[in-house]
């Protein structure tokens, strides 16, 4: 699903996503102030099908299944918003980085979103994770 938009492209994590979705998440006040500041600059918001699927599964066991249609209802509807599926190559890259860092404890979604942000020239990312500064990428 490709949206054309004016701005700049910025990664969305799953950590972003749950904190704006639920009020009672520790960086909830600081990611709504975050996503509000990305929206005045009308960047796009770029997600993979895979922190979509960790983002409403992980809503689904923390909250409850309807809240967690309703988060992935709003994402996949967003016109600012745009879900990528990651291609094998991508795939085949985000497990490279997944072997090369044995030290680090980063998932294989963490890895696909590194690799996507590789592919597209993202270097920002509105996320609460440790993961993506490692990996130098700028904390949105």
């Amino acid at each position: 699903m490709m949206k054309s938009m004016t701005g700049n492209r910025i990664f969305a994590d799953t950590s972003a996503l749950i904190a704006i979705s639920n009020k009672r998440d520790q960086y909830y006040p600081v990611a709504i102030n975050k996503l509000k500041a990305i929206l005045k600059t009308h960047d796009t918001l770029i997600i993979t099908t895979y922190v979509l699927a960790e983002t409403v599964t992980r809503i689904q066991r923390k909250v409850s299944k309807e809240h967690a249609i309703t988060v992935g209802q709003r994402l996949m509807k967003d016109p600012r918003i745009e879900i990528m599926t990651p291609h094998n190559g991508i795939v085949q890259k985000a497990w490279e980085i997944y072997q090369k860092y044995m030290d680090q404890d980063f998932s294989f979604v963490d890895c696909i979103s590194f690799a996507v942000m590789h592919e597209l020239n993202i270097t920002r990312a509105f996320e609460f994770d440790e993961h993506f500064r490692i990996m130098k990428f700028e904390q949105i």
